[in-house]
Formats: C-alpha cells, sequence, structure tokens
C-alpha cells in the first residue's frame, strides 16, 4: 500500500456572516453587544460595541479633518486600551489603512525601537501618525523620524470634531483592512497586507474552531498590535460578538498570577498565549491557592513550539484550582495568514507523537520510539484552509516525512506591501510557502521549526527549540530564558552552537557551575556539546513584540559585545 501524502484540508465551508469588519462592527452596535472591558489594577473601564463605535466615528472625523483620504496609511502607536481599538476602527471607517505597531518597552531599547519606527514609516509611506504623549514628543525631537511619520495626532485633538461631518470609506471585501508588519524575527520587518475578506474569513475560522459563542468570555493581555491580540482576540470578538477583558501586556509580565486572576473574577472561558507565558505562570505564578479556574474551558497555545513539558508543568500546578485536563489547544498560524491555519479539535485529548530524535534531525523522518523525543500536534486545518508538507522540489512528500509547510485557503494575505520580490519568494499559485518545517500524521500536522533557524552542527540538524527546552531545565537558568542559535566557524568548517541563557545567579563561580550542567544536560539528551554558553539577567534576551526569542538578534548582541 502506497504511503499516505502530507496533504490536509478543512471541510468547513467559510461562511462570515458579513463581508468586511466595519460591517461586522456596525451590526454588533446595533444590536447592543458588548464589547471590551479594559484592566488596569483594581480600575476597569467597560466599553459596549455602541460606544466604541461612536468614538471611532470622532477618530474618523479627526482624520479626515487633517486631510487623510482613503487609502492612506496610518501608522497606531498606543498602548493596548480603548484609544487604540477606537483609533484602529476610526482609521478603517473613513477608509485609511492603519499600520499597528509596537511600542518602545518591547525593543529592549529606545535607539532599537526607533530604527525599527523610522524603516516601518519610510517603508508604509505613513500620511500620519496616531501616539501619545512622550512618544509623541520624543518623535518631535527627531526631526528625520517626524518627517518620514507625516503628521503627529493624539488623544487630545479629539476635542471639537464631534459637529463635523465626514464621509466614510464604506470599504469592500477585496479592500486592505490593515498593514501587519513582521517582527523581523527573519530580516528587515515586511508589510503584510490584510484584506476586509481576509480577516472575516479569519475570525469566522477562529470561532469554528475555538467554538466560541455568546456565552464565552475572553481574557487577555495579548498586545493589541501583533496579529494573535489583535486578530484572534479583538476582531474575532467583533465579528462573532462575546465580551472580553483585556489586561496589558505589561501587567502581564510583571506579575503573570494576574492573568490567571483575572480569568477566575470574571469566570473567563477562553484565553489564548505563547507556550513562554505558560510557563511563565508556573514559575512566578504562584500556586493554586486562592485561584478558581473552573470555567476556563480552551487555553489555546500558538505563536511558537508548544512543550509537553510546559503543558504538564501548568496543569500540575493549577488542577487544584479547577483547570480540567484537556483546555490545552496547540495552535497554528503567522500574520502571513492573517493569523489561523490549524487548530485541534475542541477538548481533545492532545496528540502526541515519541519519535526518534536522531531520524528526525538527521534524516527528516519520523520513527516511533518509546523513550524518544515527544512532539505535540497542532491539529487540522481551520474552516476554509489546505496545507501541505513539500520537498525541495515543491512536491507534496509522503506522510512522517520532514519538510516546508504550505498552506492556502480564504484568509491568505494580499502580499508584502510595495514588495513584489518578497511576495513572489513565498506567495505562488494561491499556495503561501511558511518557511516553518514539519510533517504530517493522519491528517494533523506537527511543526518542528523553522528551516532558516535550523543549527548544522557537525552535519548534524539542531532544532534551537531543542536546545533551549533542554538548558531551561537546568537549575540556575530561567525556563523559557534560552537563546539557541548556530554561529558559523571557519577554523572548523561547521557551526559552533551557541547558548544564552537568563540567570538571577550574578556570582562567577555559581555560573561556571549553571554552565557545566548545562554542557552535561546537552551532551546526555542531545549528544552534543555547546561551544559557547553566556549568561545575563532575567529579561535581557531580545524577544519580538509577540513574544519569539530573536535568534538573529542574539547573535548580533554577542558580536557586538552587548549581551552575555
Amino acid at each position: 500500500m502506497s504511503p499516505r501524502i502530507s496533504r490536509a484540508s478543512s471541510e468547513i465551508s467559510v461562511e462570515p456572516p458579513h463581508d468586511t469588519l466595519i460591517a461586522a462592527f456596525e451590526a454588533a452596535a446595533r444590536t447592543g453587544a458588548p464589547f471590551v472591558t479594559f484592566h488596569a489594577g483594581k480600575d476597569s473601564v467597560a466599553k459596549t460595541s455602541a460606544e466604541a463605535l461612536d468614538r471611532a466615528l470622532l477618530w474618523a472625523k479627526l482624520l479626515a479633518s487633517r486631510g487623510v483620504e482613503r487609502g492612506d496609511r496610518i501608522p497606531i502607536l498606543l498602548p493596548s486600551g480603548h484609544t487604540f481599538v477606537e483609533a484602529l476602527l476610526g482609521t478603517m471607517l473613513l477608509g485609511a489603512v492603519p499600520v499597528p505597531l509596537a511600542g518602545p518597552m518591547t525593543f529592549g531599547s529606545v535607539d532599537r525601537f526607533l530604527v525599527n519606527l523610522a524603516t516601518i514609516a519610510v517603508d508604509c509611506g505613513a500620511r500620519a501618525t496616531i501616539t501619545y504623549g512622550r512618544i509623541r514628543d520624543a518623535i518631535a525631537r527627531d526631526a528625520g523620524l517626524g518627517a518620514a511619520l507625516g503628521e503627529l495626532i493624539g488623544e487630545e485633538d479629539l476635542e471639537g470634531v464631534r459637529s463635523t461631518t465626514v464621509r466614510l470609506g464604506s470599504p469592500t471585501a477585496k479592500d486592505t483592512a490593515f498593514i501587519q508588519y513582521t517582527s523581523g524575527t527573519t530580516g528587515t520587518p515586511k508589510g503584510v497586507v490584510v484584506s476586509h475578506r481576509a480577516i472575516v474569513a479569519n475570525a469566522f475560522a477562529i470561532a469554528r474552531g475555538a467554538g466560541i459563542d455568546a456565552n464565552d468570555v475572553g481574557v487577555s493581555w495579548l498586545p493589541l498590535f501583533h496579529d494573535m491580540g489583535l486578530i484572534g482576540v479583538l476582531l474575532t470578538s467583533i465579528c462573532h460578538p462575546y465580551p472580553l477583558h483585556v489586561m496589558s501586556p505589561e501587567h502581564f509580565v510583571m506579575n503573570p498570577r494576574r492573568w490567571l486572576d483575572l480569568i477566575g473574577r470574571v469566570g473567563g472561558t477562553i484565553a489564548a498565549a505563547p507556550n513562554f507565558a505558560y510557563d511563565m505562570c508556573v514559575a512566578r505564578g504562584g500556586v493554586a491557592e486562592g485561584l478558581d479556574l473552573h470555567t476556563w474551558r480552551r487555553a489555546l497555545n500558538g505563536a511558537e513550539p508548544v512543550h509537553a513539558t510546559t503543558v504538564a508543568r501548568f496543569h500540575a500546578a493549577f488542577a487544584p484550582a479547577g483547570l480540567g485536563p484537556d483546555i490545552t489547544m496547540p495552535v497554528y498560524g503567522m500574520a502571513e495568514a492573517t493569523l489561523a491555519v490549524a487548530f485541534p479539535a475542541v477538548g481533545a485529548e492532545l496528540e502526541r507523537l515519541t519519535v526518534d530524535r536522531t531520524a528526525l534531525e538527521e534524516d527528516g523522518r519520523v520513527v516511533p520510539r518509546d523513550d524518544g523525543q515527544t512532539a505535540i500536534s497542532v491539529g487540522r486545518p481551520v474552516a476554509g484552509m489546505h496545507i501541505e508538507v513539500i520537498g525541495e522540489n515543491g512536491a507534496a512528500l509522503a506522510e512522517h516525512t520532514v519538510g516546508e509547510i504550505r498552506v492556502s485557503g480564504p484568509s491568505l494575505m494580499d502580499g508584502y506591501f510595495r514588495n513584489d520580490e518578497a511576495s513572489a519568494a513565498v506567495l505562488e499559485g494561491g499556495w503561501l510557502r511558511t518557511g516553518d518545517i514539519g510533517f504530517m500524521d493522519r491528517g494533523t500536522l506537527f511543526v518542528t521549526g523553522r528551516a532558516k533557524e535550523l543549527i548544522i552542527k557537525s552535519g548534524r540538524n539542531l532544532y534551537p527549540y531543542d536546545v533551549e527546552r533542554i538548558a531551561g531545565n537546568v537549575a540556575g537558568v530561567r525556563q523559557g530564558g534560552v537563546a539557541a542559535f548556530g554561529r558559523s566557524n571557519d577554523k572548523t568548517g561547521t557551526e559552533d552552537l551557541v547558548v544564552i541563557a537568563e540567570t538571577n545567579q550574578a556570582d562567577a563561580d555559581r555560573r561556571a557551575e549553571i554552565a557545566k550542567a548545562v554542557r552535561a544536560e546537552l551532551l546526555e539528551v542531545l549528544g552534543v556539546k555547546p561551544d559557547d554558553i553566556r549568561f545575563c539577567g532575567v529579561g535581557k534576551v531580545p524577544r519580538t513584540t509577540s513574544g519569539k526569542i530573536q535568534r538573529r538578534e542574539c547573535a548580533r548582541l554577542i558580536a557586538a559585545g552587548e549581551l552575555g
């Protein structure tokens, strides 16, 4: 019998109730749907859809009064909050194109933030920029950057525009809804052009895949400028209304327990985060005492590889608080597909495969082995999506063979903004080449890493995620605070394996002991010795705006003597 091909398609057709996000927003306002409550410490501010629409119309009037026209690109540089939401939607109401951006806290230094901001401002051709307070002042002091960003507009400028009239944009399904700039993990940020058609299609797929209905209660700390928080949380709740409770990313990072407390307090049923956040909850969230998590039914885990050990630790820590055994949903997606690509069935047990590590890394084959590496499935294609795992010749591979993942469906991006070369490199014949690698088993997808991040040492392919997970288990190393990457070595003709680990241990002798333990653990588990181990303080390993480790940036900082 011939082997199955690594190909899967959703049997669910995409039937969104509205053809644009704006139509969905206006319908939610007409029906009096709840919308979002923002929490800051003990304070909270709730807005209905109707109240948010009223404020969004003020933003549309303000932008029109400043000469902004349909199709103009408007960077939005605001903290996660009501102002961000209303400015974003107001820009869309006018028919202009919002460009949501990360703030300086996500970049580690103001200099890196300004360089990234300038690159994006020039690339998108900003007509004006919506921002606030000290950021507005800092931009104003930089003449070159200020010119690139256009007129700076803030919430304080809304005064006096209510009585003015405005002609709204009335966007169609094919019109651009927003431009989502990639975080730059694999190069210069590129603008992902997302249409209204793609948004409503992906929101429908998310709602169906996660089983969301009006009785659900969402709780999130994810930044709203990034696809996981923007589409997966905010825009899906507009297209398929259910109440949201949102706290800032900064509040979560300072004390992850706050996220769990909020879920218990408001009776949250659905929440999402990258894998590292669940580890942070265990390491810094305290114990289950005082928590009530019995209402939490779906914990989506995405944006980075899902670790079986993380899932086990999280459940062990918080099961006494009522956490159900099967709430974890490992999911897969990317900005170039708007967001969601694959989900497991709601309430299903985790699909795991224990495979031979050597066969996977060296031969690209999936060979079962009882004491091998555990891989976790991210499920099947969401509504309307198709997935294939392909080889170098572009043909679909046999099942249980590692290759590049490509996807197609109605929520693919229209391309990278003003970058035909980059668009052509990933879009071909209605398919998106993701740059991720993985394999399929009976129609379910397993993601093993990114092709460009493989570490090739002495002819062996090493996944940085494996190195990071194993090193993170060593006492003294912060779990989730490890970066691994390859560094070319002309003398050996192969790559050095470099490991950077966060630790709260400052004593040199103690760090030497930890380094020895890291080497021993990697040698025992992977059969490989790191060539260079560096230590830094907690929170110093650079991450993208979505929480992914920036391995290229780590390499640059090491080379410049600025890290470790």
